[in-house]
């Protein structure tokens, strides 16, 4: 009997052992690839820097009416984390589009973003075009290149830090003041953005010219909706260590009998940030 008993204590002690490695495979194992797996908590913010991303995207989006507009959003992925380096919008300018549905363009850009989470450093371009009552959002290009100044090297955006959108808002009403449309005609403006660790530091309208006259000397301001995707644009490239400087380059026009410019932000780049110089307002947003 007392044998027994032991055998029966030492079975259950080696159960309890398999039962905890078991475990511990199903949490870091290697999922037979020969290799251990990434920690769950690092998957978990590549997929919360996926969505966040996506919700702007998704802002800038809901500002473009223009069916076959195309939106090109050029990004570095580093461990999944995202820093846009680069946008470019063309095919501007034509028929408006019914609304569409923003939470599914959040999922297809958060799907398509994450799948090239686990790649190797680089470039990432996600391109969107606009449809009747939808976007079609292609596969991703991923490209080698070399590392960008501020690019982020781990995921874990700190949305709650970034500038208030009716702030920017504001901020570039005041800004693109100046900026005075022909009637009927068109302009462009050349906005640069000075940004340090996600934060918007100093800005200032560079230049601005009319593209083509109207039949008079009349103008207009720039309008609301201009304004709103300048702002999503400028957000969506806050995020990113360190000091650096974003150009807008906005082409407005005029329709005859609006009361103010609509228009869009054609490109916007990136380079390293230049120390404050004259005609730059400092400190503009908390």
């Amino acid at each position: 009997m007392a044998i027994h008993l032991r055998l029966r204590s030492r079975a259950r002690v080696c159960g309890a052992l398999l039962f905890a490695l078991g475990l511990a495979c199903a949490g870091g194992g290697t999922g037979g690839s020969g290799r251990p797996d990434l920690p769950i908590e690092q998957d978990a913010a590549r997929l919360h820097e996926a969505r966040q991303v996506a919700v702007r995207v998704a802002a800038l989006a809901g500002t473009v009416r223009d069916v076959g507009a195309r939106l090109e959003f050029t990004f570095w992925s580093e461990q999944g984390a995202l820093t846009l380096v680069g946008y470019q919008a063309q095919e501007r300018g034509g028929r408006a589009g019914r609304p569409v549905d923003a939470a599914e363009l959040q999922r297809q850009v958060a799907t398509r973003l994450l799948s090239t989470a686990r790649q190797p450093p680089g470039e990432v371009v996600l391109t969107l075009e606009r449809r009747g009552s939808s976007w079609r959002v292609d596969p991703p290009l991923v490209l080698s290149g070399e590392r960008p100044q501020g690019a982020r090297r781990a995921p874990g955006r700190r949305e709650a830090g970034a500038p208030e959108p009716g702030a920017v808002v504001e901020g570039l009403k005041k800004l693109l003041a100046p900026v005075r449309v022909p009637v009927g005609g068109s302009a462009w403006a050349d906005v640069t953005v000075r940004l340090r660790d996600g934060r918007v530091v100093g800005w200032g309208l560079q230049d601005w010219r009319e593209l083509r006259g109207g039949r008079d000397d009349a103008t207009r301001p720039v309008s609301r909706r201009v304004l709103d995707e300048t702002a999503a644009v400028l957000l969506l490239h806050a995020p990113a260590m360190g000091a650096r400087s974003l150009q807008l380059g906005l082409r407005l026009v005029h329709e005859p009998g609006a009361a103010a410019a609509g228009g869009w932000v054609e490109v916007a780049s990136v380079s390293a940030a230049p120390s404050p110089s004259g005609g730059i307002s400092s400190l503009l947003l908390p």
